[in-house]
């Protein structure tokens, strides 16, 4: 069934790349998730679909005629995780609160506001035979399974990264125990290039990981906390196709924001009616 909040909740913090102070303003809602810009009178609501995705530079952004919020990934991972599916977001600027780079604070105040069934169905995704995306190393793939899960590679020449691999049985209480806590990570050299450019003026140690050259500057959650986050990012994006997945086998490699959601939209394009 599709879901929505009880009771309106708040949480603040910092945009991740604008340094700004953030407030994201959560309601209840039944007619899909939107998110509002509070701060520019007249705005109208943007609808949380693959349509609306206006770039992926270092993030997830979506856009109307009217405005656009950046870096949504996170936000709409909680969400899917939770299954909540209708919902107004509302942001006093273009960005959520980074908060600790993870999905652990949206999930523990979304939980504390309490969930609503709603009367009808969210519609789902139907897959016949297997789906299958390359663009040079990066591999996609999905194709019917007794379960939903979602199986991640991600290499990195730096040594401190290698090689890691997970595989998650994709369901709430998997997803708040394994993936929730996995923060966003970023390389010590990018740091400056990423300032120079204004982006990250929000990020640091408490909000990151960064690696650096010979050892990561702050303690890892997990070992393989870069794939888990991976993970968390794929889920958030996936959410874009607004229909509910199926018992189905993702695997991914290599993968990031730009081809999430253009496998995103080839899953949707193969889908069959239902």
């Amino acid at each position: 069934m599709r879901k929505t909040i009880l009771n309106p909740v708040s949480v603040k913090g910092v945009g991740l790349h604008t340094g700004a102070p953030s407030t994201m303003t959560f309601k209840p809602a039944e007619d899909g998730i939107h998110f509002v810009r509070v701060d520019l009178p007249g705005s109208l609501p943007i609808k949380a679909d693959l349509h609306h995705v206006g770039s992926t530079l270092r993030g997830t952004n979506l856009k109307n005629e009217t405005a656009e919020v950046w870096t949504v990934e996170h936000v709409l991972s909680t969400l899917s995780a939770l299954g909540i599916t209708d919902l107004l977001v509302e942001m006093d600027g273009p960005e959520p609160p980074i908060t600790d780079g993870s999905a652990k604070v949206y999930a523990e105040h979304l939980q504390q506001a309490g969930l609503k069934e709603l009367d009808t169905d969210l519609p789902q995704l139907v897959l016949k035979q297997p789906v299958t995306y390359s663009f040079g190393s990066i591999e996609y793939s999905a194709e019917p399974a007794d379960q939903l899960t979602i199986t991640f590679v991600y290499e990195h020449k730096h040594p401190l990264v290698g090689r890691q691999e997970y595989t998650l049985a994709l369901n709430t209480d998997n997803y708040l125990a394994e993936i929730s806590q996995a923060r966003t990570f970023g390389f010590e050299e990018e740091l400056a290039f990423l300032k120079a450019h204004g982006l990250a003026k929000g990020g640091s140690l408490d909000n990151a990981i960064v690696i650096g050259k010979e050892k990561y500057l702050n303690e890892l959650r997990y070992a393989d906390e870069l794939v888990r986050h991976k993970i968390l990012d794929l889920v958030g994006d996936f959410s874009l196709i607004g229909k509910k997945l199926p018992p189905l086998k993702i695997t991914c490699r290599m993968g990031g924001h730009k081809h999430n959601v253009l496998f995103g939209r080839l899953l949707l394009a193969n889908s069959e009616e239902r």
